[in-house]
């Protein structure tokens, strides 16, 4: 795993070898970038299960041998940029990631997800929120 360091308003961005252990990278990063960006805990789960799709699902869609997440927490929001992704990668992660029974978790659970191509590859954003509607 590679981090890069970030300032005060960069992304955290993480670099994992696509392998057995992305998804216990991803769910103890999201985990404290979620707590940090002071998501209640029904939120702070809701991003662990969506980082837990992404460990599982994006090692087949990846250009490289890496899964590489840049992530931006937010005042109650956590944003995830999930890529460089081949092309159609994002869409297909995304179809990979319906649970028999339940449907398609991601896009339950996600407040935003799009897939942003970029040249010869994409990206794909997920983004988690916690509106008070007592605000």
């Amino acid at each position: 795993m590679t981090s890069q360091p970030s300032g005060a308003d960069a992304p955290t961005t993480v670099s994992i070898a696509a392998g057995p252990l992305v998804g216990p990278i991803l769910r103890r990063v999201v985990g404290m970038l979620a707590a940090r960006a002071d998501l209640p805990l029904d939120r702070l789960d809701d991003a662990v299960l969506v980082a837990d799709l992404i460990a599982a699902r994006a090692p087949a869609h990846v250009l490289y041998g890496t899964v590489d997440v840049a992530f931006e927490p937010g005042p109650r929001t956590l944003s995830l940029r999930v890529g460089p992704l081949r092309p159609g990668g994002g869409d297909a992660l995304v179809v990979d990631a319906a649970v028999p029974g339940v449907g398609n978790v991601i896009e339950q659970l996600a407040d935003e997800l799009r897939v942003a191509p970029e040249g010869e590859r994409e990206f794909l954003h997920v983004r988690l929120e916690y509106a008070n509607a007592a605000n």
